[in-house]
């Protein structure tokens, strides 16, 4: 940075234009303000500042003359500092701050003996400690400050707020803080320091203090520095969402240190908070005074609760603070979280709407309007989530059930690409693929091959020939490794080696989030529509359902189950028979289908053939054999006796 030396009378001018028409009631109050203001036109700034102390002595809530008596120490500072001295001091402090980083701005004590040189006789010192202090400590040189700003000494006082109104925005939220401080003095200082930074999101609390502070100073003065006509709720409310949305008066990246502040008398205290939540706590802390104030924030509280909880869900170690956030959600009303859903919808809070209709989905609940709000989503997994969760509470209406339908279809499948010039050995690999539910893109050389895999989202693995048409699969492979979306999907060479579908399949990693989040629902919804199946109302669901036997356990299970109330017909009788034959489905699908069967029988009077039943009693799985025996027995298709021998 640079530090441009400013005349005199440019300075002067400066302060001309700031000096407002004052209301200053007492007369000598009067006359120390113009014998201030002499002073300062004929230079002598020592005097100047002397009269303007008096002034703020008498009347601590002029804001008029705090702020001229840090025009004149400045003016000052700019005489003293000729010879760029000052821009050296900086460069070195800019590139102190960058090699320590953040952990070190955290050091309170640290701080507390740096700001001593804030309350320096010399104003070459104090504002080359600001600046130190400022640059190495960040938010954080608040806290010594601040508890300065409680001070006996009214220099301490005065030269506290002075250095705070010179460190920009990143201490506006800290003097926030300090603004509610039960020591008025604390507060009185924070609004004069707020006042010289004239930042746009302290609005909304000065126009609270001006309103509804217990002492009269603090009130005067928040009554000078008023913008806004508006109700202190509606600013709160306003300022809340800028946060919260982080808009352009909300909190920028720079600022957000993962921390925030709380204040007894004069004491400051930051305590941690993951940065992706400062925004949303400051949110959740405007609203709730809002709602001190008599406006109901509940609804907007529900908001950032459930949004808090979808984060804090996503961090190691943060369940318990997920818990307790939850745990606050669910003593606000049905009314509010409904209408925080409807909210959350609106505005496609993926993650925070998913949150309330988890809460909505519980007991006690009788208000469904959100969960209905939410079905109409052009969102997948909201709509979804909130047809489960109406399952979940006995509400089967065909919209209910239509769209739980379209949910078990989601699919999350995995894909192969093939990348080989041999036709007839690539489709035998994506034939066994298929049959293993793996969805297969086939190329016929290199140049295809790179083409479909820059085109596409999703890959689990590529199986490369040695030798292409026109390329090395040395050459693809490292082509596929320098995207870093496969940079760890796993690339298979034929070659003269034996490569079967089942050695790729073995070789799958993770689903990710977003896939297995897919897989996720459909499995819900499959199971949810156990509900409407028992209650004869889920006839519309049949073809998802049957659609869904060849899936994933956690899909395939609780459809099958469901289709042994809902599958009145012997096609879906003759699918859960081809589950039960298949030896290479798992005991728990081929269980549910025995069951299935049975409950079809005992429900529709549809039987299945008993030789299927009797060949999976013999292969030794106890689970199954039961199963089956309660399928013989329940369509009484031959007692199959057993003697016992040790």
């Amino acid at each position: 940075m640079s530090f441009i030396r400013v005349s005199s009378s440019l300075v002067l001018g400066a302060v001309l234009f700031f000096t407002p028409a004052t209301q200053i009631s007492a007369q000598e109050d009067s006359n120390l303000f113009e014998q201030g203001m002499v002073a300062f036109h004929n230079g002598n700034f020592d005097l100047a500042q002397s009269k303007f102390r008096e002034v703020i002595s008498e009347n601590p809530s002029n804001a008029d003359a705090l702020l001229l008596l840090h025009q004149s120490q400045d003016a000052l500072l700019e005489l003293l500092v000729a010879g760029g001295e000052f821009e050296v001091f900086a460069r070195e402090i800019l590139a102190s701050a960058r090699a320590e980083g953040r952990t070190a701005m955290r050091d309170t004590d640290a701080a507390a003996k740096a700001a001593e040189g804030c309350f320096s006789e010399s104003y070459q010192d104090r504002a080359k400690a600001i600046f130190a202090l400022h640059q190495n400590y960040g938010p954080f040189a608040a806290v010594p400050l601040v508890h300065a700003l409680g001070d006996s000494n009214e220099s301490r006082r005065l030269a506290a707020v002075y250095a705070l109104s010179r460190m920009g925005a990143n201490v506006v939220m800290p003097l926030m803080t300090a603004a509610r401080s039960s020591n008025t003095e604390v507060r009185l200082g924070a609004l004069h320091a707020l006042n010289v930074l004239n930042d746009n999101r302290a609005s909304a609390l000065i126009s609270d203090l001006a309103a509804n502070d217990t002492d009269g100073s603090v009130r005067a003065l928040a009554s000078e520095m008023l913008q806004s006509g508006a109700s202190p709720s509606s600013q709160l409310i306003e300022q809340a969402w800028s946060f919260f949305n982080n808009d352009a008066n909300g909190l920028s990246s720079i600022e957000n240190h993962g921390a925030m502040f709380s204040i007894d008398g004069r004491n400051l205290v930051a305590y941690n908070v993951p940065q992706s939540l400062v925004a949303a706590e400051w949110a959740k802390r405007l609203m709730l005074r809002a709602n001190e104030l008599g406006t109901d924030t509940s609804a907007a509280l529900a908001v950032i609760y459930a949004s808090e909880v979808a984060i804090l869900s996503g961090i190691d170690g943060g369940e318990e603070q997920a818990a307790a956030q939850r745990n606050a959600l669910l003593t606000l009303s049905t009314a509010s979280i409904n209408s925080g859903l409807e909210h959350a919808v609106a505005n496609n809070m993926i993650a925070a709407a998913q949150q309330l209709i988890s809460v909505l989905d519980g007991a006690g609940n009788s208000d469904w309007s959100g969960l209905y709000n939410a079905m109409g989503s052009s969102v997948p997994m909201i709509s979804h989530s909130a047809a489960v969760a109406l399952s979940n509470r006995g509400q089967y209406s065909a919209a209910v059930v239509q769209n739980l339908a379209a949910a078990v279809r989601l699919e999350s499948k995995r894909i192969v690409h093939i990348i080989d010039g041999d036709s007839a050995r690539a489709n035998d690999m994506k034939m066994a693929l298929g049959d293993m539910g793996v969805s297969v893109i086939v190329s016929s050389d290199g140049a295809s091959g790179l083409v479909s895999m820059h085109l596409a989202s999703n890959v689990d693995a590529f199986v490369i020939a040695e030798v292409l048409p026109d390329l090395y699969a040395s050459r693809v492979s490292k082509s596929i490794k320098d995207d870093s979306r496969f940079s760890e999907v796993p690339i298979y060479i034929l070659g003269e080696d034996m490569l079967t579908a089942i050695d790729v399949v073995d070789g799958f990693g993770d689903l990710s989030s977003a896939r297995q989040a897919y897989a996720d629902m459909a499995a819900a919804a499959a199971t949810a529509l156990l509900h409407p199946a028992h209650a004869d109302a889920a006839d519309s669901a049949v073809g998802s359902l049957v659609g869904a036997l060849n899936r994933q356990d956690s899909v395939a299970v609780p459809s099958i189950r469901a289709l042994g109330f809902a599958g009145a017909s012997n096609g879906v009788a003759h699918s859960l028979l081809s589950v039960l034959a298949d030896t290479g489905r798992s005991s728990e699908v081929r269980v549910a289908s025995a069951n299935a069967l049975s409950n079809m029988f005992a429900g529709y009077g549809i039987a299945a053939d008993a030789a299927y039943f009797q060949s999976a009693m013999t292969e030794g799985d106890a689970n199954l054999s039961e199963a089956c025996a309660r399928a013989i027995g329940v369509m009484s298709a031959g007692h199959i006796s057993a003697a016992v021998s040790l």
